[in-house]
């Protein structure tokens, strides 16, 4: 059975489907349609969003469509459809971003008729239990898919180790950011004076979900660190830790030592990057950060813990800025350490990191994503 192409279009045809879209999203998502932007450039996109409002541009796409359900099954059936018409209009081509039942059912729609699938994952799942139902559809998901596509060597052998997928069958592309849009940004000063913070004070800035995975049972002894610096952790992120991160805080008597300013568009980041000193990335669980990339574009130094594939990537002489896993008393010193470079070694290391995250820029890491779907 073949599908009729009914349009004439240059353009290679490519069904993206992202989970979910806002205009004030404060997730890594939000990255996603910068990507998507760029990549129109490239190909006839036929977008579909999982969940979430309907966008107001196109991000250079020929169709945009929400789906409408929220409901499980009936979500699974408008996906269907929605797949089954791209696939009539000629998309063979499926390239699916963190979702395991788009992944599936991209590969019931597309593969039967001749069509590839691409499911992005990119993080450590195998580091925490999770309930058999999820575990199986999970697997189920690798195993119907085209070819998976992770961020590093390592990570992509760990995925085949775990989850028994050939290695031939896992694709390696980067994270990216948009380097046009994480530029300095002058509004800092008044952020401080809005937040409360002395204007000579050092910024050590936490931008993630407030949960274990993301270290946020962490911050408490990372903030208290602090408490004879002159210096204010300000965590952006929310989650189901907040509360008990936020009771600790205040039995520790750190409440003066940290701004807790809640999840923060993604759009508005620039404006926080200006302001700190220092990023902190004391996750348990990680793949490929976004935010290590954020920071770097805007020459911010940051902390991390050796974990997913921070250590492959970074360059070789900033290894000592990485602190082995859980090991929040080198994490601290890292930080400190930071702290108390000379203008001229900030400058440098400043200079460093900005050069180093052009190769991680949208536009070409997007070549690479060119690379690898007509490869195939």
């Amino acid at each position: 059975m073949r599908f009729i192409m009914l349009e004439n279009n240059s353009k290679p045809k490519l069904c993206y489907i992202a989970p979910s879209y806002a205009h004030d999203d404060a997730t890594h998502f939000s990255h996603l349609y910068d990507f998507i932007r760029e990549i129109s450039k490239q190909f006839d996109i036929f977008l579909i969003i999982e969940k979430g409002e309907q966008p107001k541009e196109k991000f250079g796409c020929t169709r945009v469509k929400v789906l409408w359900f929220r409901l499980l099954p009936l979500r699974w059936c408008e996906l269907h459809c929605r797949l089954l018409k791209a696939r009539f209009l000629g998309y063979s081509r499926a390239y699916v971003h963190y979702s395991f039942l788009a992944a599936v059912a991209s590969s019931i729609v597309m593969r039967p008729f001749g069509g590839t699938v691409w499911y992005w994952n990119c993080g450590e799942p195998w580091k925490y239990k999770r309930g058999e139902i999820r575990d199986w559809f999970e697997r189920l998901a690798y195993e119907a898919v085209s070819f998976l596509v992770t961020g590093t060597e390592g990570l992509a052998k760990k995925y085949s180790e775990v989850y028994g997928i050939s290695r031939e069958k896992i694709n390696i592309m980067p994270n990216w950011v948009s380097l046009a849009r994480f530029t300095p940004d002058g509004g800092a000063f008044q952020l401080k004076i809005q937040l409360g913070i002395s204007t000579d004070a050092k910024v050590v800035l936490f931008v993630h979900r407030l949960s274990q995975r993301k270290g946020a049972q962490y911050l408490s002894e990372i903030a208290e660190s602090l408490k004879d610096e002159n210096a204010v952790l300000v965590v952006a992120g929310d989650g189901p830790e907040r509360e008990s991160v936020k009771l600790k805080m205040k039995s520790l008597k750190l409440e003066g030592k940290v701004r807790f300013v809640g999840a923060v568009p993604n759009h508005q980041m620039p404006l926080y990057y200006s302001m700190a000193d220092v990023l902190i990335i004391p996750s348990d669980e990680e793949g490929f950060p976004r935010v290590m990339l954020e920071a770097a574009a805007m020459g911010v130094p940051f902390a991390a813990f050796a974990v997913g594939g921070i250590a492959e990537v970074i360059p070789a002489e900033y290894k000592r800025y990485i602190a082995p896993s859980g090991d929040v008393a080198v994490f601290n010193t890292i930080v400190r350490e930071l702290f108390e470079l000379s203008s001229d070694e900030k400058e440098r290391l400043s200079q460093e990191l900005k050069n180093w995250v052009k190769q991680f820029d949208v536009s070409k890491v997007a070549n690479r994503f060119l690379e690898i779907i007509l490869k195939s």
